[in-house]
């Protein structure tokens, strides 16, 4: 076996299994040792050969003989047994054994996941995996929540399989990694990353422990800490889906559109229907200012997923950017109805969009980020404060908001032209666009010149 310096002789890879990582080397001997190894055979007489043959054939139907007799003596009695006595196992052997769960992951199917679900929350007691099948429940019910109605029962139930599956078995990072992407769904950012160093502390190679960390942080404002938590993901395994997509995010927050329009096009080429892909690359328009290619690609989502409600979110933003603001009031109810954590937000901007005071219905976000300090700035120019509102809206931008579509929304700005007594409140916001685009562009990766 060849084993190189820093190369990891097992590799696991999620859903695939174990596999060998090292080369195999032919062991070349010389021909002269072959010549000694072989030699001492013909000095051996045939009658040698055929005695040592003889010998052997005999000593193997004696021992055969005595194996056939024990067995049909033990036969014999096993006859009496009770009914009550014989162990008669009713399962499947993947039940009884191991449920393969590789055959549930990454389900968007709507009926798929139900019968996945209900599949596994059957298997439970019987099989031995437990821990897996956790997680992958927990992974189902989050998939469920985001993609079909943003239902808070859902994502109740994914929180509470993340959980099992870290009680029952803490040193394995597969729970970890399930737990720290419901904790980004909750908003919980800080409990999401630490969920995924305690992955990473367990397998530093797993890339989808590095990938929930970056999109934590990517969530908190933090991009540079994002973009180093991805560089070490895509190091290990730069072809990923899941890295590609992480990293294609963190870059929309660098201003480096290229680069994430390249893993985009390498996804949705590869896996065309996927929602989540369809969605980044809808957002990519967005902050390309691409408005009308976003709408084009918000509808073919919304036509596979419509009850996507981040999907009605970046459309009622496509919208509303292009003046289509009646249009936009749509998706921002249905948002403003639901109990997604983007509700507090839709009826925010619904409300600023024709002074309605519509009640939100769902939960607002615990979100501990920049998110604070934008619903807060909103918040104040639904209440006729708009100094208030641009004092907030620049701590957001200092805490790592990087959205610019969203300070760029038509309903945004007629409300501060509506409320302002001076063109220097126009003037300051449009500074502080500015001064979101100057921070952008100063994370962006320099590129030293070859010389």
């Amino acid at each position: 076996m060849a084993v190189e310096e820093k190369l990891e002789p097992i590799i696991a890879e999620r859903g695939l299994g174990y596999r060998l990582n090292l080369l195999v080397k032919r062991d070349e001997r010389t021909v002269h040792l072959q010549g000694e190894q072989q030699n001492p055979s013909k000095l051996v007489s045939p009658q040698f050969h055929f005695f040592i043959r003889d010998r052997v054939i005999l000593s193997g139907l004696v021992i055969f003989g005595i194996i056939a007799l024990g067995v049909l003596q033990q036969r014999e009695p096993s006859k009496i047994l009770q009914p009550e006595q014989v162990n008669i196992s009713l399962l499947t052997p993947d039940e009884a054994i191991e449920l393969d769960v590789a055959r549930f992951m990454g389900l968007q199917n709507s009926s798929k996941i139900d019968s996945a679900i209900l599949r596994l929350e059957n298997s439970i007691n019987q099989a031995s995996n437990k821990v897996a099948i956790f997680s992958i429940l927990s992974e189902l019910y989050l998939t469920k929540h985001k993609l079909y109605g943003a239902n808070q029962d859902d994502l109740i139930q994914a929180y509470q399989f993340a959980v099992k599956a870290v009680n029952a078995s803490n040193s394995q990072p597969w729970p970890y990694v399930a737990l720290g992407n419901v904790q980004i769904e909750q908003g919980k950012y800080k409990n999401a990353i630490e969920s995924a160093n305690k992955a990473i502390s367990l397998s530093p190679k797993w890339v989808n422990a590095h990938a929930v960390k970056s999109s934590a942080l990517n969530h908190r404002g933090d991009i540079s800490g994002a973009w180093q938590a991805i560089q070490i993901a895509h190091k290990l395994q730069p072809d990923n889906p899941l890295v590609q997509k992480i990293r294609a995010q963190v870059l929309l927050n660098k201003n480096m559109f290229s680069w994430s329009e390249r893993h985009l096009e390498s996804l949705i080429a590869s896996t065309p229907q996927d929602a989540f892909y369809l969605l980044t690359q809808a957002e990519y328009f967005l902050a390309t200012k691409e408005y009308e290619k976003a709408e084009k690609a918000l509808i073919e989502l919304l036509t596979l997923k419509p009850n996507f409600i981040e999907a009605h979110l970046l459309m009622a933003s496509a919208l509303e950017l292009q003046g289509k603001v009646d249009k936009s009031l749509v998706h921002l109810e249905r948002i403003a109805n639901s109990q997604s954590k983007y509700a507090k937000l839709a009826l925010l901007l619904a409300n600023l969009a024709d002074d309605n005071n519509r009640n939100v219905k769902g939960k607002p976000s615990e979100a501990d980020t920049y998110s604070n300090h934008f619903i807060a700035s909103l918040t104040a120019l639904s209440n006729k404060d708009p100094d208030q509102f641009l004092q907030l809206a620049k701590k957001a931008v200092q805490s790592g908001f990087s959205k610019e579509y969203l300070l760029e929304s038509n309903i945004i700005y007629t409300s501060l032209e509506q409320q302002g007594q001076s063109d220097n409140l126009l003037k300051d916001y449009q500074a502080l666009k500015t001064n979101l685009f100057n921070i952008k562009q100063a994370r962006r990766v320099k590129r030293v010149p070859i010389l």
